[in-house]
């Protein structure tokens, strides 16, 4: 039977490779190669001061000290998300004479426990380390902007642990599997056009043809040589 398939898609290759033609081009025309991309991590320890014991007072274990800090990681977390801090890093980067486009989608975060990540993408290594610092600053210096609760603590509450360094970042799977696959579909859909004209052929080209019909071949005429 694998035979058989693969005799009638071999007698018509030209419509199994058919639908292929336009895919590569219409690809060729429309799909821009991703441009590589730089993320810069940065973590940060994120912690209140703790209050001056008093006499005769119970500090619980320090315990509402590590609760608020939770509830700063937290809020600056949701704070980095916003435009308005993008707003600022953006701000502070003029004032560098670094200015760049939107940074829209170029900085998130997340939160893990006491710790802030943030994270910095950006097609350019060293304008990507640019924004990062930023970010630190903006998080060191301007603190009191985002926190009112903060104001006259003397210090930022986050810490930088990490080094500034931009790490570039492999294409998505969508972008590298893009051409493969639509190349497979167009080549599934010329091999089900070359089996649905064999099988709506009305001429008969082999011997095998009129035995499954159940006739008998009495002689067979060779080609032309």
């Amino acid at each position: 039977m694998l035979a058989e398939y693969a005799r009638i898609l071999l007698r018509r290759w030209w419509l199994v490779f058919l639908p292929v033609v336009p895919i590569l081009a219409i690809t060729w025309l429309t799909v821009q190669p991703a441009s590589p991309t730089y993320v810069v991590t940065l973590s940060f320890a994120v912690g209140l001061p703790p209050e001056p014991l008093r006499e005769q007072a119970y500090n619980y274990d320090r315990h509402y000290n590590w609760l608020a800090s939770e509830y700063v990681t937290q809020g600056f977390s949701l704070i980095v998300s916003k435009g308005v801090f993008a707003d600022n890093v953006a701000r502070r980067l003029a004032q560098r004479d670094a200015a760049l486009p939107s940074l829209a989608g170029a900085i998130r975060s997340e939160y893990r426990s006491s710790v802030l990540v943030i994270y910095v993408s950006w097609p350019n290594p060293e304008q990507a380390a640019q924004i990062a610092q930023a970010v630190v600053d903006e998080l060191n210096e301007n603190y009191e902007a985002y926190w009112p609760q903060l104001k006259g603590s003397g210090a930022s509450p986050v810490r930088l642990m990490d080094p500034i360094v931009p790490v570039p970042v492999a294409a998505p799977l969508r972008d590298r599997f893009d051409l493969p696959m639509r190349v497979a579909f167009g080549l599934l859909a010329g091999m089900t056009l070359a089996l649905l004209w064999h099988h709506f052929d009305p001429i008969i080209r082999e011997r095998r043809e009129i035995e499954r019909m159940g006739l008998t071949v009495i002689a067979e005429i060779p080609e032309r040589s």
